[in-house]
């Protein structure tokens, strides 16, 4: 039996992965700077936010292939927020476990999909005034500081007025324009501006620049911002009328949030198995937290699908005539119950494998494989052989078993099955909290299985669980 086992070597010692893409686009030579955000470091490399690089489009397809020979994946928006001339790009940094997204834009647009959105035709200025910073090139500081007050100030929303405090989004922006404004040459941003954007007159750029203090009047601040939209009326992109009525449909919570980012391979439904006491559950959720930063992803467990109404009712009446004195384990309301099971797991299962054709990621824990049927399966048949007469099954009930078995038979195989692998005894000192021979029994069901023909992989669960979120990230990225 192979195990996936983690690298011995440290990674810490290596760059780390945005380290080795500036150091390999500027082996390329593309011609690139990352135009926004450079200040705050931490964060993107971190994975909690987009690294924006604006790139010359004769260079595009270079650094495309850069990207994907680092192990970058192409990932796709929603159609609605798709914006021409842009790409995203996920890579994976082993050296942290984190998910990093990089931003390709082959033109400077300001604004957010949802509203109007600018170009601020200047690209070229910035691309070729570009200094030298590491991990990427970053423009000038006087050009970087007039896209960072007119992108600020197209953000001023009448929200503001009602807010009690200054808004957080402009407090937290307070840092990076005094660290800007420390570096500019004040004839040298005055000729820029004049230069690249001879629509927003010295007056008013300054006037921008002034409400961007603390204690600036938000009256002031809306009328700038329209002020901003007429000057820049002619290189504006306006969002179509259903998309405004779909974000007053979220607001008001009426429709479901925006879908986040797709791999552009497409979805993949994940099966992660394992005995009790394997991590499973503890597994799912880490991941879920990981790959849900950028991508569109759902948990779901098989081995406890939501209930239907149908569920419900059946159980409540199973309850009733328990309460009454029944207690044959092979009775109608039992059987029926384990076919309801049944037609919730496969309910749970379409619902996964719509959401991953449609581009998303579903983790599901428990799911029925062939197998692990022992542990999540049919259950009828188990019952009559189980039974003290082991009395022949009724007509009725022989249909039952048929139409359980229908439903774990439409449960298709997943697209990835990944196998936590934990020794019986193991699996026995960490689930305390049920009976040493049960944990024991349904450990051994993974642990002794032939997995060799199936094409799943198999990850030692035995050791502490960074370890094993190393391995399980290492081939889920590898899967994506």
């Amino acid at each position: 039996m192979t195990l996936q086992m983690r690298d011995p070597q440290p990674v810490t010692a290596a760059p780390s992965l945005l380290d080795r893409l500036g150091e390999s686009l500027e082996a390329a030579g593309v011609v690139y700077c990352q135009w926004k955000g450079h200040w705050k470091r931490a964060r993107w490399e971190s994975g909690a936010g987009d690294v924006d690089l604006l790139v010359d489009p004769v260079w595009a397809e270079r650094l495309h292939t850069v990207l994907a020979r680092l192990g970058f994946k192409q990932a796709v928006p929603p159609p609605e927020a798709e914006f021409p001339g842009t790409a995203s790009w996920i890579g994976y940094d082993a050296r942290n476990g984190s998910l990093v997204h990089v931003h390709v834009h082959r033109r400077l647009i300001v604004g957010g999909y949802w509203t109007t959105v600018y170009r601020l035709a200047m690209e070229r200025a910035v691309l070729e005034t570009a200094v030298p910073r590491q991990p990427f090139p970053v423009p000038m500081p006087e050009l970087e500081f007039i896209i960072f007050v007119l992108r600020t100030v197209q953000r001023y929303s009448p929200r503001d007025l009602l807010a009690r405090r200054r808004a957080k989004w402009l407090a937290d922006a307070e840092p990076e324009f005094t660290y800007l404004l420390r570096q500019i040459d004040r004839e040298l941003l005055v000729e820029r501006l004049a230069d690249l954007l001879p629509t927003v007159d010295v007056e008013f750029f300054d006037a921008c620049t002034r409400s961007l203090r603390p204690g600036g009047s938000r009256w002031q601040r809306l009328w700038l911002r329209r002020g901003l939209e007429r000057r820049l009326q002619a290189h504006a992109s306006r969002p179509p009328f259903t998309l405004l009525l779909r974000r007053i449909g979220r607001s008001l919570g009426m429709l479901p949030r925006r879908r986040g980012l797709n791999p552009s391979s497409g979805g993949r439904v994940v099966a992660l198995l394992g005995g009790d006491g394997a991590g499973k559950s503890t597994c799912n959720a880490e991941l879920s937290r990981w790959l849900g930063v950028p991508f569109e992803v759902i948990t779901a467990h098989l081995g406890r699908p939501p209930r239907s109404l149908t569920t419900l009712l059946v159980g409540g009446l199973r309850k009733a005539r328990r309460a009454l004195g029944g207690t044959d384990a092979t009775g109608v309301l039992d059987l029926l119950r384990h076919v309801c099971t049944a037609r919730d797991r496969y309910r749970l299962f379409a619902r996964a494998r719509r959401f991953a054709d449609a581009g998303g990621i579903a983790l599901c824990e428990r799911y029925p494989v062939a197998q692990n049927r022992k542990l999540v399966g049919p259950e009828i048949p188990q019952l009559f052989k189980r039974g003290r007469t082991r009395r022949r099954a009724s007509s009725l009930a022989r249909a039952l078993i048929r139409a359980e078995q229908r439903y774990y038979n439409r449960i298709t195989r997943p697209d990835v099955t990944i196998v936590l692998m934990v020794e019986p005894e193991i699996a026995v000192r960490r689930k305390t909290d049920e009976p040493a021979a049960y944990v024991r029994t349904r450990s051994r069901i993974i642990w002794e299985t032939d997995w060799s023909e199936t094409g799943a992989h198999l990850v030692d669960a035995g050791r502490s669980l960074p370890e094993v979120l190393v391995d399980l990230r290492a081939l889920l990225w590898a899967e994506v």
